[in-house]
């Protein structure tokens, strides 16, 4: 069959569809992520399908049989075409001879009375913002579970790829059972921390009030909170990527390799203005030590280069400095560290060698005239 000139009403009247929409045939699944796979244009037109068939199922759950939906499908289908035909008093054409009949009639659906909860499911589904955890959650390519904390406490989610959220309270995320061949993607409302198992060949994407965050394995925080007016991401291991949604989606729409976003390494945090539609990174307010060992005990440097001691201290909090070393190649210091945090640190080199520092985009710039 060539889908690819499908309609939605087209997939519904299609078992194979219906059956992967409703998550009851591993089979169908691997056959329809493939096929979305190879034609991504076709994802709007899929997602108002799966719409109207998990609609049908909620309304029909206690007996969702096929018969029962194509039935079901074909009545409605009808009345709305009856319904059309007495307001332009035109002859009702055949459901079966014309596709894009049975689509305007699916359409004038909304004009009928009394047709119910499946349409009042289906046009609040149509109808909600298509940036909510709601609508997200309802239009994905796969079926989902959530787990929400109603406690006090965080809680454990385990994914089954081995990947652990960390819940916090007043939070959920739904996640599919197994996920698809090509990507991990989880939804969350709340704020959560992730451990995301190492998998370069299948990313890890959390879509999250209007962002979308992309790794392959490390760990960090995210808070989402619908109600609130930013969304942070906070980096303690690895590398992150964070992109608007409406970036993210147009690039994969469209196939651009290359995607406007932020990359995010240890100790840096991403904030994205819900209102001003702008992603900022700068440094986090306590860097932690990526080595907590190296920061626990006493570090000592005789005469050494303050390069030096600035490389070391890259390599323990993952952050980058930014330093004119030709300048500072004859800065010798004499220091000793012990339970002074990163900025702390800092702030010792800088008056020992006449230096000064801001913190820009995430990284520490140094500044100084060098040392005579």
């Amino acid at each position: 069959m060539n889908y690819r000139i499908y309609n939605a009403e087209d997939f519904l009247f299609d078992e194979s569809f219906r059956q992967w929409a409703s998550g009851s045939s591993p089979q169908s699944a691997a056959f329809w992520e493939q096929w979305l796979i190879q034609n991504p244009d076709r994802a709007e037109v899929v997602k108002q399908a799966q719409e109207l068939v998990r609609a049908l199922n909620e309304h029909y759950r206690d007996d969702a049989t096929d018969a029962r939906f194509t039935s079901e499908l074909n009545r409605l289908m009808q009345l709305a075409a009856e319904h059309r035909d007495a307001e332009l008093e035109t002859p009702v054409i055949p459901l079966q001879q014309q596709s894009w009949w049975r689509w305007a009639a699916a359409a004038s659906i909304i004009l009928v009375a009394g047709l119910g909860i499946w349409l009042y499911r289906y046009t609040t589904t149509s109808t909600s913002s298509p940036e909510s955890y709601a609508h997200l959650t309802k239009t994905a390519s796969l079926p989902l579970q959530e787990k929400v904390n109603t406690s006090n406490q965080p809680i454990n989610v385990l994914l089954c790829d081995g990947s652990l959220i960390t819940l916090r309270p007043k939070s959920r995320v739904s996640y599919p059972k197994h996920f698809a061949k090509t990507s991990r993607t989880v939804y969350l409302n709340g704020e959560a921390f992730f451990d995301v198992a190492k998998n370069p060949a299948k990313p890890f994407l959390i879509y999250a009030n209007q962002t979308v965050t992309k790794v392959l394995g490390t760990s960090f925080l995210v808070r989402a909170f619908e109600e609130e007016k930013a969304v942070t991401v906070t980096v303690r291991t690895g590398r992150v990527s964070v992109y608007t949604r409406q970036d993210f989606e147009k690039a994969q729409q469209s196939g651009l390799r290359r995607i406007e976003g932020i990359i995010l390494t240890p100790n840096q945090q991403m904030t994205y203005n819900l209102e001003e539609k702008h992603l900022l990174k700068a440094l986090v307010e306590k860097p932690t030590a990526l080595m907590p060992e190296a920061v626990s005990r006493e570090q000592v440097f005789e005469d050494a280069p303050v390069t030096k001691v600035f490389a070391t201290i890259e390599r323990t909090y993952g952050v980058k400095l930014i330093y004119n070393e030709d300048d500072l190649s004859a800065c010798l210091v004499n220091l000793t560290f012990l339970n002074e945090n990163l900025l702390e640190r800092l702030d010792i080199i800088c008056q020992t060698i006449g230096a000064s520092y801001e913190v820009l985009d995430g990284q520490i710039v140094i500044s100084s005239k060098g040392c005579k």
